[in-house]
């Protein structure tokens, strides 16, 4: 069993980029791509490429039969994804860049080989598999919720992105806008705007400028009975 963290700092942007440039074939097998804010791509060769984020925020939202809205915020640092196995479950999706981005294109075949030689014990699988159980179960418990409560519940996903600046208060990203956090939620532009209004009358949303606040972290994760689900501020 690892202890809290240990896999992630084991898993680090620094320690992956250590390991696949250890082979002086390297740069013919992983490329560095700036990718503008807006762009999208779909993930249909997701058993032949894996993207690493070195720097900005991407969305995957899976797609396919299981609809939209069903998504995760990928952060500097992380895989956006990374194939486990050659029989795993295919997840299609797209991916969105929420600011400018910069990411590592790595062939999957020679991850695989470096991997298996410097990472014997899988602690990059490992983490990338600890992450995605997260945002699954995240998924689960979003698919129960109301149309207002999936708005309250996608901005408690987004402080994770945000920063903590108080106790119990936190910024939100500067990408979140009314559009985005609709699309997150499932939910109309306006019925978002109505949710977000009353938010801000209680003195819970500080909206006016970006970025915008949460007084009261607490309050929305008892809206949304998750006070003990999502990982807590950092």
């Amino acid at each position: 069993m690892y202890r809290e963290g240990e896999l992630a700092s084991l898993a680090s942007f620094s320690n992956i980029m250590k390991l696949l440039k250890k082979d002086a074939h390297f740069n013919q097998f992983c490329t560095q791509h700036r990718i503008p804010k807006g762009t999208t791509q779909e993930i249909t060769d997701g058993m032949k490429h894996a993207y690493l984020l070195e720097t900005g925020y991407l969305s995957y939202t899976y797609s396919g039969k299981i609809g939209s809205g069903y998504f995760f915020i990928s952060f500097p640092g992380s895989f956006a994804n990374l194939p486990i196995s050659g029989s795993q479950v295919p997840m299609v999706g797209k991916l969105t860049a929420l600011t400018d981005v910069v990411w590592w294109k790595i062939d999957v075949e020679f991850l695989r080989k470096m991997l298996f030689t410097e990472d014997p014990r899988n602690h990059i699988m490992l983490n990338f598999a600890l992450q995605t159980r997260y945002y699954l179960y995240l998924i689960v418990k979003k698919y129960h919720l109301t149309s207002e409560e999936r708005v309250y519940f996608s901005l408690l996903r987004c402080t994770e992105s945000g920063i903590q600046v108080k106790d119990n208060q936190a910024e939100l990203p500067l990408f979140l806008t009314y559009d985005l956090l609709a699309e997150f939620s499932e939910t109309s532009k306006s019925y978002t705007s109505r949710v977000l209004a009353d938010l801000r009358n209680k003195g819970i949303l500080q909206s006016s400028k970006k970025p915008w606040v949460i007084t009261d972290v607490a309050y929305l994760r008892k809206l949304v009975d998750v006070e003990d689900d999502l990982r807590p501020l950092v």
